[in-house]
């Protein structure tokens, strides 16, 4: 019988650094013995203790992550293909957050853990909370992240603002001894996580064009994300619609984002799309590979990138991982 239930999600990322969070499984319990035989590593995870001889043994283990876990998504942190740690995403299970909103909201917090100490400090942590947050409000399609960290983790304090999270409260750790003195509250909302994600262009840098005349630098829409954009998305006002980044192509007028958001303005019926001249500089090489993608499966543009849109989970395992393999080549 397995100690850890298993999903099917596996989610891709990173910068620098390739990241992967796959399916935790039994297969990883070996990682996770010695990960929490490391004070070190509990002393930033279990509220700042300070027992210098903390472990966790075996039996400890299966009681965190085995058990009747219905309501955890468990992962494995993969950096450049290297085991490095751990994250939840759990439904909220402290009756006094629970609380703190309305019954129906789906309110749910992110844990985590770098067990292998040689890549902390190295931003490895904000960059794959960011795809957790990204899964939890696509994939999920959750109300609210409700998440904690003690005060003596400026690191982490600083991770949770860096990605929009609000600090609500703020409570005394007891009992003592401690390093910190307070455990912080931080919040997400759905309405939040989307409004930081708004394209705000000045109006003299907006122009119409056609969608028809678009070409897609993507070959699948997450349904996850179109839900979302629909959230905001008013097809009676063009003013308010996000406008589309784009550049030239080998004479091509190329998308490098927004693909969403032209899916949401076809199916609603729109011609032509507000959008503006994309300044920043580009890996243009990535993009002529995603161009040569998408004429080989026939996307001209999005009316056609329109039959393309699936669950959030498939959408990162059809093209972040492909995107990913391609930049590994």
């Amino acid at each position: 019988m397995s100690i850890i239930k298993t999903h099917d999600v596996t989610l891709y990322g990173g910068n620098d650094i390739d990241i992967v969070l796959r399916p935790l499984c039994d297969d990883h319990l070996p990682l996770l013995y010695k990960w929490c035989a490391d004070p070190e590593v509990l002393y930033w995870t279990e509220g700042g203790t300070n027992e210098t001889d903390l472990s966790y043994g075996p039996d400890t283990v299966h009681q965190i992550y085995g058990g009747d876990k219905e309501k955890i998504l468990y992962f494995l942190i993969e950096a450049d293909g290297v085991p490095i740690g751990e994250c939840w995403l759990q439904k909220m299970n402290l009756p006094g957050v629970i609380a703190m909103y309305p019954e129906n909201l789906d309110v749910r917090r992110i844990d985590m853990s770098i067990g292998e100490k040689a890549y902390w400090n190295k931003g490895i942590g904000t960059q794959f909370i960011g795809m957790m947050i990204d899964f939890a409000f696509c994939g999920e399609y959750v109300d609210a992240l409700h998440c904690f960290c003690e005060d003596y983790n400026v690191r982490s304090r600083r991770m949770w603002e860096k990605h929009g999270f609000v600090r609500v409260l703020q409570e005394p750790l007891e009992p003592q001894p401690q390093k910190g003195q307070w455990q912080y509250h931080y919040r997400l909302t759905r309405r939040e996580f989307i409004e930081r994600r708004r394209v705000r262009v000045p109006a003299e840098k907006r122009f119409m064009i056609p969608i028809a005349g678009l070409q897609p630098s993507q070959l699948y829409i997450s349904e996850g994300k179109l839900r979302l954009v629909r959230e905001w998305f008013d097809p009676d006002n063009a003013e308010r619609f996000d406008p589309i980044p784009v550049k030239r192509l080998d004479g091509k007028t190329l998308m490098t984002d927004g693909h969403t958001r032209a899916v949401a303005a076809h199916l609603a019926g729109w011609d032509s799309v507000p959008a503006y001249w994309d300044e920043d500089e580009l890996d243009m090489r990535a993009y002529a590979m995603d161009v040569k993608w998408c004429g080989e499966e026939g996307i001209r543009n999005p009316a056609l990138l329109a039959g393309r849109i699936v669950p959030h989970k498939d959408y990162e395992r059809l093209w972040r991982k492909r995107c990913m393999e391609m930049a590994l080549d």
